[in-house]
């Protein structure tokens, strides 16, 4: 009778002992699928759905969800949660584009100066297109080369889309919306073409999303803006 009362009791306090310690179930908001996911620094999973959940054990956590984008930067998401007991939290990670090597933005906002329907970079010796048509057309890359060889703006005829590294050049990473340098005066919050064709997908071009500055490739076919430039003479 008593070993059975004492047996009663440990299994009660291994009970009580897995209530206790029960992990908690995380849920992890994220909108950028293939991401990575760390806890603590090591590596769990990849993002699949826009809702992943995971068991975590009472204690503290630094989450971070992470997306190479090419070389040079990456999306990041970082946050830290503290987990008290058993229950199910739901954890939003934004993500914001970072630098992942030393390769830099080196443009300064005073080499830029508006002037008519352009944007003068003094320093690079580029003139860049600045006029309501940035905002309003779109194209498939191959019209869009076309569309900028055509252009005749400010009385020239030399007008290209610019390189990737250019377009980077105007980008303002200090700005976490329209993210391009203050003497521009047209953008809108989208894709922007370059001419550089992704090296690892011939029918892609690498491009750059004027919302955040996010690079990015995208298929030749689909339509998106264009800033044309020229050299500065």
């Amino acid at each position: 009778m008593f070993v059975g009362k004492v047996v009663s009791s440990v299994l009660l306090f291994i009970f009580m002992t897995q209530l206790c310690f029960a992990d908690s179930t995380v849920n992890i908001h994220c909108d950028e699928e293939e991401a990575i996911l760390y806890v603590n620094g090591v590596k769990k999973l990849q993002i699949k759905e826009k809702i992943t959940p995971i068991s975590l054990p009472t204690g503290n956590y630094e989450l971070m969800v992470s997306k190479p984008l090419d070389e040079d930067w990456q999306l990041v998401g970082r946050k830290n949660i503290v987990l008290k007991d058993d229950t199910s939290v739901d954890v939003k990670l934004g993500m914001d584009i970072e630098k992942i090597s030393k390769k830099q933005n080196r443009s300064s906002a005073d080499n830029f100066e508006k002037s008519a329907d352009v944007v003068v970079d003094r320093a690079a010796k580029l003139v860049w297109q600045d006029d309501a048509s940035v905002t309003e057309i779109k194209k498939n890359w191959k019209d869009a080369q076309a569309y900028c060889e055509a252009l005749t703006l400010g009385h020239a005829d030399d007008w290209r889309l610019p390189s990737y590294d250019e377009l980077i050049s105007i980008v303002d990473y200090n700005k976490h919306t329209l993210a391009i340098m203050p003497a521009f005066k047209y953008i809108v919050s989208e894709y922007y073409w370059s001419s550089n064709v992704d090296v690892e997908d011939a029918k892609s071009v690498k491009n750059i999303y004027f919302g955040n500055g996010c690079p990015d490739s995208k298929p030749k076919k689909n339509d998106y803006y264009i800033r044309c430039v020229r050299k500065l003479k």
